[in-house]
């Protein structure tokens, strides 16, 4: 009997333990964590409002997309959000509000969940959707206050031809 409290007292210790690992004394993510964060990332460019950028962590936060830097026209190779601030300000004056389907989940790690996602629409009246399909790497940070996971970085790519024939920009073949 002795042993099977002594084994049982270990496997809650070890248990506890795997908690922080490989994230320099961080919590690791947990399935409802990555469930939350998912949701999240979802509905932020699924229907924004402006309480939602509580899931985004205040220090470091930046997203990254060659993506969005194409379809803007802009160069390629750098954040184009470099921070939570411009990333809030994009959103708030023109939110992106796309159908946004989570395809997949997976793999996930300690901090970082990748995610398919797939969005059908178009902002062109009388245009046909084109579908839009993404991955997305989210990193996560444990936030010591408020004692959960949010979003770190954002690192998304997807098909920016569809993307940017559904908002209006025109591709001629030639």
């Amino acid at each position: 009997m002795r042993f099977f409290s002594i084994l049982t007292l270990a496997t809650s210790v070890s248990a506890g333990l795997l908690d922080f690992r490989h994230n320099g004394g961080e919590k690791c993510l947990k399935e409802r964590d990555v469930n939350k964060l998912v949701e999240a990332y979802r509905s932020i460019l699924s229907s924004w409002n402006p309480s939602k950028a509580d899931f985004l962590a205040d220090d470091g936060f930046f997203g990254y997309s060659d993506s969005i830097n194409t379809v803007a026209g802009l160069q390629t190779g750098f954040p184009i959000f470099p921070n939570k601030q411009a990333f809030i300000d994009r959103q708030n004056s023109s939110p992106d509000n796309l159908p946004l389907t989570v395809v997949e989940v997976g793999p996930w790690n300690c901090n970082k969940i990748t995610v398919i996602w797939s969005a059908t629409f178009t902002y062109v009246p009388g245009a046909t959707p084109l579908p839009v399909r993404g991955i997305v790497v989210l990193e996560s940070s444990w936030n010591k206050k408020q004692k959960e996971h949010e979003i770190q970085n954002i690192k998304v790519e997807f098909n920016s031809m569809n993307f940017f024939r559904n908002t209006g920009g025109v591709c001629e073949r030639r």
